[in-house]
């Protein structure tokens, strides 16, 4: 016998012994508890009747008694004879057995006997006799006194017209609660009898049940027995097992049989086939892998082409960027921050330098990737013709014919164009605003912007100003070729700051998806003002990257940040 048998035979038999054994526990319980709760209330109201019997026929004596003695009482006194009155109520209270006392009282509520009490205490009158003085007629009175239960009977005396007093004979009930406490008794044996009688025989009923309980609940465990030997051995591939199985009763657990012998012989042809099919499957992934294999290799080989092709794209593009030196030979203070999200991007700085300043843009263009360092050509070529060949300086007048540039050369300006591309962008113009009185100094430099969508910030004397761009985008199908972006000239001073950023920095998402934004981007901005700049843009990488944590860069990052302490043109 298994641990497995094991567990199946007593889980089955006793779960199925103990349901029917508390079942049948508590259906004789509630039989019993009412058979026995039935049988006692009809005792009880047997021996309550026989109370009330006894009782009446107490009553029915006295009054027997009483109302001849009261006749006989109201003569003796007629005649004045009140000795002889006396006389009768004390023989006749003391012949009956069941009379307590008897007491004789006058109108006046003198008591002229009382068989219980001497002459002393006998003069004053209770409340009880008092009460009695009142009735007018026979009356029948139950009530406790001195912890005994007793019945009154009040006889009214009256001689000639006039009431003259009352007899009240008291019979006690102790002979009474004698009987009703043996009676009780009695009730309570027969109880205890008939409980033991019940116990006894629901004990023997219980130890027959049991028996037969375990009996049906072994040969009903029994076949499952088998059944789960089956299962186990058909788990080891022992197909053998499910045309064995000994059960052919015609219940659920033979019906349960059949469906295993014949899910046997399923999984015997289901193997057998599954096997061939293995063999033939094993030669067809051989062939299959090797042919992936040749797939993957080519796969390989156009993906470094491609990653070739877009790692020169991406030298293409920074050869696009201004080169950080050159910059520095004008602008001496400043730091550049170029970060694509993929090996290229949609983001680019553009600078010119002219005899009298030069012209700084950071650019944000639409989309990422290959889509945006493509258009980012586009809008290089488009600065380049602009400043260069049609010799635009001012900012303004660069973003309103970039905004044309950019919508002809996509067609965007027609109702067949595919695209609806375009870009934001912040442009600054750095010149002296008196260029032919001498040369330009760190005292008189003049910066004017103008911006789409981009904004630019700066720290003047501790405090930290933005000049908000238009709301204005360039190229985009949407965008109006007329619109006249705004400029906004601003004397340089050698403590100021300037900062140029695209919003990929601000819309980086930390594990929680909320925003850098750009109150933080300002605080840290702010915070960091007198740190060289080689070293704000280390604390900005830094500061984004903590940010972020494990999250995935979502856009290009471009920030530029300058002083103009020493600028030579």
């Amino acid at each position: 016998m298994t641990d497995n048998e094991m567990i199946v035979r007593w889980s089955i038999k006793w779960k199925l012994i103990g349901i029917m054994t508390a079942l049948m526990t508590a259906l004789v319980t509630i039989l019993t508890w009412t058979q026995i709760s039935s049988q006692q209330r009809i005792l009880e109201n047997e021996l309550g009747k026989r109370i009330v019997l006894i009782k009446e026929n107490l009553i029915e004596r006295g009054k027997s008694f009483v109302i001849p003695l009261s006749r006989q009482v109201e003569n003796d006194i007629a005649s004045f004879n009140f000795s002889g009155a006396i006389q009768k109520v004390q023989d006749s209270a003391g012949s009956n057995a069941d009379t307590k006392y008897a007491v004789l009282i006058n109108a006046a509520g003198n008591i002229m006997v009382h068989t219980l009490k001497s002459e002393k205490i006998m003069k004053q009158s209770s409340g009880r006799d008092i009460e009695a003085l009142r009735y007018r007629k026979t009356t029948v009175t139950e009530y406790r006194e001195a912890d005994e239960a007793v019945i009154e009977l009040a006889e009214p005396l009256q001689v000639s017209t006039e009431q003259w007093g009352v007899l009240r004979l008291v019979y006690t009930l102790k002979h009474l609660d004698k009987e009703i406490e043996s009676s009780r008794k009695q009730i309570e044996k027969e109880i205890r009898i008939m409980i033991v009688r019940s116990v006894s025989t629901s004990a023997a009923f219980m130890s027959v049940c049991f028996v037969f309980l375990f009996i049906s609940a072994t040969r009903f465990s029994k076949p499952l027995i088998h059944l789960a030997d089956c299962a186990k051995r058909l788990s080891r591939r022992d197909f053998a097992a499910a045309e064995n199985i000994p059960v052919r009763s015609s219940d659920e657990v033979g019906v349960l049989a059949a469906s295993f012998s014949e899910m046997g012989r399923d999984l015997k042809e289901f193997y057998i086939k599954l096997e061939e099919y293995n063999k033939t499957l094993e030669q067809k992934v051989g062939k299959r892998t090797e042919e992936l294999n040749k797939s993957l290799e080519k796969v390989e080989k156009a993906n470094k082409k491609i990653m070739d092709s877009i790692r020169y794209a991406r030298m293409i593009q920074s050869s696009l960027l201004p080169d950080p030196e050159n910059i520095r030979s004008f602008l001496s203070d400043s730091f550049f921050i170029w970060l694509p999200r993929d090996i290229v991007g949609g983001d680019f700085i553009f600078t010119d330098r002219f005899e009298d300043g030069f012209v700084l843009a950071v650019i944000d263009c639409t989309g990422h990737g290959v889509p945006g360092a493509f258009m980012t050509m586009i809008v290089c070529a488009g600065l380049k013709n602009i400043i260069r060949d049609e010799g635009q300086r001012d900012p303004a007048m660069i973003l309103k014919r970039l905004n044309f540039f950019v919508k002809t050369t996509l067609h965007q300006d027609t109702d067949y164009a595919r695209s609806d591309d375009g870009l934001d962008a912040a442009v600054v113009r750095i010149q002296s605003p008196v260029t032919d009185t001498g040369p330009l100094t760190r005292d008189n430099w003049l910066l004017t912007y103008a911006g789409a969508k981009l904004p630019l910030f700066y720290i003047d004397k501790g405090k930290l100003k933005v000049i908000k761009a238009d709301r204005e985008n360039v190229g985009y199908k949407r965008s109006d070729p007329a619109h006249d972006f705004r400029d906004h000239a601003i004397p340089v001073s050698t403590e100021m700051s300037f900062y140029m950023a695209t919003d990929g920095f601000t819309d980086h998402l930390n594990e929680e998806n909320r925003r850098f934004g750009t109150r933080r981007f300002k605080e840290l901005l702010l915070e960091n003002r007198e740190i060289p700049f080689e070293n704000q843009k280390d604390i900005l990488i830094d500061a984004m990257n903590s940010f972020r944590g494990n999250k995935e860069r979502p856009d290009d990052v471009t920030v530029v940040g300058f002083r103009l302490v020493k600028c030579e043109v």
